[in-house]
């Protein structure tokens, strides 16, 4: 099995591609938390796939609420697990424990014609995102025979700059409990319609996005390996230290 520690470098570059934003307050229209708070979708917390074997490149159509292209999928980068959150006394719980996402790399993604902006509202509260190129797709993935995730949708994900949330948070999932530091977004993701070979993936909760949040933590240097099965693959993942805390989120269109 290969080294996959670039991952985080090659994820780094990604963002490269997104827009420079800034924060934007609510506003009329904008959907309001209690709307977030009610996706029925978890949040997810997201390990560095550093090892794996090497799979031929897909090709699939998508089709989200910005566009359709024909994409080359890559390597996968991230696994993520459903994870309960608590801030202060404030608990949200695991939806469904078989829900799990793998984020792969697109090695080959059209750009949007018209870049779009957009406010994205979750328990972080509102925030600005313009939002021009998609460079990595989630697909729901089963872990270790515990299920595959039925209700889930796949995701499109877009890379966002944006201010740190700042917010301190105790994550706790099939793995470890962590006090974090939740920084700044990554990722806006839009569920999306997936065509592979003959099969289309339908989108189930068209008003349930995420946005991907980069993490401040004492890492852990232990390794996880996890046997996973999704639609590209029935692999083993190495996984090594966290990156991301993905929100379930809501969104409101803002141009064109």
């Amino acid at each position: 099995m290969k080294s996959r520690f670039h991952r985080l470098e090659r994820l780094a570059r990604h963002t490269a591609f997104a827009l420079i934003v800034a924060a934007a307050a609510v506003s009329v229209g904008a959907p309001t938390l209690s709307a977030a708070n009610n996706l029925k979708l978890d949040h997810f917390w997201c390990y560095i796939v550093s090892s794996q074997t090497p799979q031929a490149s897909p090709t699939v159509i998508v089709q989200d609420q910005f566009q359709t292209a024909t994409v080359s999928v890559g390597e996968p980068l991230q696994f993520c697990n459903p994870v309960q959150k608590t801030i202060g006394s404030v608990v949200t719980p695991i939806v469904d424990i078989t829900d799990h996402l793998t984020m792969y790399n697109l090695t080959t993604a059209a750009p949007l014609p018209t870049p779009q902006t957009l406010i994205a509202t979750n328990q972080f509260g509102d925030t600005q995102f313009t939002v021009d190129k998609a460079t990595t797709i989630m697909l729901p993935t089963e872990k270790n025979n515990l299920g595959f995730p039925t209700g889930l949708d796949h995701y499109l994900c877009y890379p966002v700059n944006g201010p740190s949330v700042g917010q301190k948070a105790t994550l706790t999932d099939q793995f470890q409990t962590k006090n974090v530091t939740v920084t700044k977004p990554a990722f806006f993701c839009n569920p999306v319609a997936k065509t592979f070979g003959a099969t289309t993936t339908r989108i189930q909760n068209a008003s349930a996005h995420l946005v991907c949040y980069n993490l401040r933590l004492k890492q852990s240097t232990n390794s996880r390996d996890v046997n996973i099965l999704n639609q590209f693959e029935t692999d083993i993942f190495t996984l090594t230290t966290t990156q991301l805390l993905c929100a379930p989120s809501t969104k409101t269109l803002v141009s064109p």
